[in-house]
């Protein structure tokens, strides 16, 4: 035995003999000795430099009959390999305390009088020595369901479920592991697992929620992450995250919703370097889509998964073809091989999604979002000239059909449908395309000249991306007074040039529904002329036309003043379809507001209101 050693403690008794052994190993002394593989289990502490302190506590199992004996039991745990030859654990060895239970089942199978069963006793003698007090103390707080700090990491039992509340949701986790930690911000820091995902496949993520230390005995179940046994009404809890885990399945690809709660943003912060978290009121249709949002927001894209994803039961490529051929967004769902009830459990309580209204990038709760309600009479509510409206109406239904092979001779060339709306406000531009994707049962994405920029590179950018969400989701696009975009070029305005070009560009190869409003079709550039498929004029509304629209708005408050004589009344009054809809608006809150029906003289108390405002206008205007 070439390697000297300070000090050999060898315990042992009749029956123990050659079974354990204790070493306090010279750190100068390289650890080249095999004079230990002959004991069952050794227990080696490493010293510092001055042989003074001890710096780490390594224990090793050398029992064949232990090595398959801790295989059976754990199985798994996280930082230590139980299928290697060599089993070293290091102190404290908190998977001996862990899978204690377990080990006792397994162990006590063994022969009496085996030499299996004597190594048994060993590994049980060392487990006392090593945790006896922590195991006597924790139990008898855990009675009382309180804990002290000291011993908290005994509650979180790796593979175990734990339950956290986050963001006013409960969140499940696997627990991975816990440790304590020092420095600045103290305390048992656990390591958590739940079932996320990529925009491809489900798949475990890692989080950490770090308790802080505390005085006393603390009841367990109100610490940041409460396991299992701990958490109040624990059945009915569970039953509800198994179903919320299922409509998180469900949001699996790219999904259109109905979303009215708060929701969160994620803001760059220039000074820190990383995001701060907002809450928003979302009250609209939104779109869920986690492969978009990675892929257009690479900073928020969250690390890969922690061990192999849940793969799906056809080929990946298969599945994502599936999903271009789809025309619809409800219905475009990649098809993944159900969940299981414990990885419902786990699922995440959030999903990513797209705000069109506030176009931004949103965080939103699963529970609260709901299926689109499409109103399928839209379209017959428009007030638009039955000869523009049926051409509309067959245009946009064979292009979401895709029955037309037609095409240009450079493939992927004109096969959009562009339509230009013009006239005055208030006649009906945006309905129109409102109505569209309603009868589509798309998305409306509306954009405006301020949301692209008017640098000709900021314009690009914006424009492609804009395009690029608008087609992955088969979405109606509508930019509304588009005319800085369409002005006739000029032989000295370059940065005019620029923009007509980029926009011409767009129009050329888009292949989805695309709008554009504007109030000058007189100055459009004479390129943009073969790209529109249909221009629709909009003139002022006659009386019939301000008629229907009263009816309309009259008839969705749910406050009557519809029967004829003050229909025919109100349409006497020169306004247009947005001053019709605010005026009944603000006439439902007035009349609620004085415990009546809405009726001729509360409209015509605002519609006063408004007609002063216009006199205003005029005479400021002169």
């Amino acid at each position: 035995m070439k390697a000297e050693l300070k000090h050999l403690d060898r315990k042992y008794s009749e029956k123990h003999q050659w079974y354990y052994a204790e070493t306090v190993e010279d750190k100068a002394v390289p650890d080249q000795v095999d004079w230990w593989t002959k004991y069952a289990l050794c227990v080696t502490r490493h010293m510092s430099e001055d042989g003074k302190k001890v710096q780490k506590v390594v224990v090793q199992i050398n029992s064949q009959h232990l090595k398959d004996l801790l295989k059976k039991a754990v199985g798994s745990y996280p930082g230590v390999s139980l299928d290697t030859k060599d089993i070293a654990l290091t102190q404290p060895c908190r998977l001996l305390y862990h899978y204690l239970d377990e080990i006792k089942e397994h162990g006590e199978k063994f022969e009496a009088g085996s030499e299996a069963a004597e190594h048994y006793n060993v590994l049980l003698n060392h487990i006392q020595e090593e945790f006896g007090e922590t195991i006597q103390e924790a139990r008898n707080l855990r009675e009382q369901k309180v804990m002290s700090y000291q011993h908290l990491w005994t509650v979180f039992k790796p593979q175990t479920i734990a339950f956290a509340r986050e963001l006013g949701q409960i969140q499940a986790y696997r627990v991975v592991d816990s440790t304590y930690v020092c420095g600045m911000q103290p305390g048992l820091l656990t390591n958590l697992q739940h079932v996320d995902f990529d925009g491809k496949r489900f798949g475990y993520r890692t989080a950490s929620i770090k308790i802080p230390p505390y005085l006393g005995d603390v009841a367990i179940k109100s610490l940041d992450v409460v396991p299992r046994p701990f958490f109040p009404h624990i059945q009915e809890t569970e039953k509800r995250l198994i179903a919320r885990g299922r409509h998180f399945e469900g949001f699996a690809g790219i999904h259109f919703a109905e979303h009215a709660a708060v929701a969160l943003e994620h803001v760059y912060n220039n000074y820190s370097g990383g995001y701060d978290i907002n809450r928003v009121h979302i009250s609209e249709r939104v779109v869920i889509d986690c492969a978009t949002h990675h892929r257009l927001n690479p900073g928020l894209a969250k690390n890969e998964y922690d061990s192999d994803p849940f793969y799906t039961d056809r080929d990946e490529d298969e599945c994502d073809n599936n999903r271009k051929d789809k025309e619809l967004i409800p219905t475009t769902k990649l098809d993944f091989a159900p969940l299981t009830d414990e990885q419902c459990l786990l699922a995440s309580a959030l999903v990513h999604g797209f705000s069109f209204t506030h176009k931004k990038w949103i965080d939103m709760f699963i529970d609260e979002l709901h299926p689109v309600e499409w109103n399928d009479e839209c379209f017959s509510q428009l007030v638009l000239p039955t000869r523009e409206k049926r051409m509309v109406q067959a245009l946009v239904t064979e292009h979401i059909a895709q029955k037309a092979e037609f095409d240009d001779i450079i493939k992927g060339k004109g096969k959009g449908l562009v339509l230009v709306l013009h006239g005055p406000p208030g006649v009906g531009k945006t309905l129109t395309a409102e109505c569209v994707a309603e009868r589509c049962k798309r998305p409306l994405y509306v954009v405006s000249s301020g949301d692209l920029g008017t640098e000709p590179d900021t314009l690009n950018e914006r424009l492609e991306q804009i395009l690029d969400m608008a087609s992955t989701w088969r979405a109606v696009l509508l930019i509304d007074e588009a005319d800085v975009f369409l002005e006739a070029r000029s032989l000295h305005d370059m940065h005019r040039n620029a923009l007509v070009s980029i926009f011409l560009r767009v129009l050329e190869y888009y292949q989805g529904i695309l709008f554009l409003t504007s109030n000058r079709v007189s100055t459009f550039d004479d390129a943009f002329k073969s790209r529109i498929h249909i221009p629709l004029k909009y003139g002022a509304l006659d009386t019939s036309s301000r008629k229907q629209i009263w009816k309309n708005f009259l008839t969705k408050s749910g406050q009557g003043c519809c029967d004829e004589d003050t229909l025919e009344k109100l349409a006497e009054w020169e306004l247009n379809g947005r001053q019709i809809k605010g005026i009944v608006r603000t006439g439902a809150s007035l009349a609620r507001f004085d415990n009546k029906d809405l009726d001729l003289e509360t409209l015509e108390q605002v519609i006063g209101i408004q007609m002063d405002f216009e006199r205003d206008l005029v005479g400021d205007g002169k």
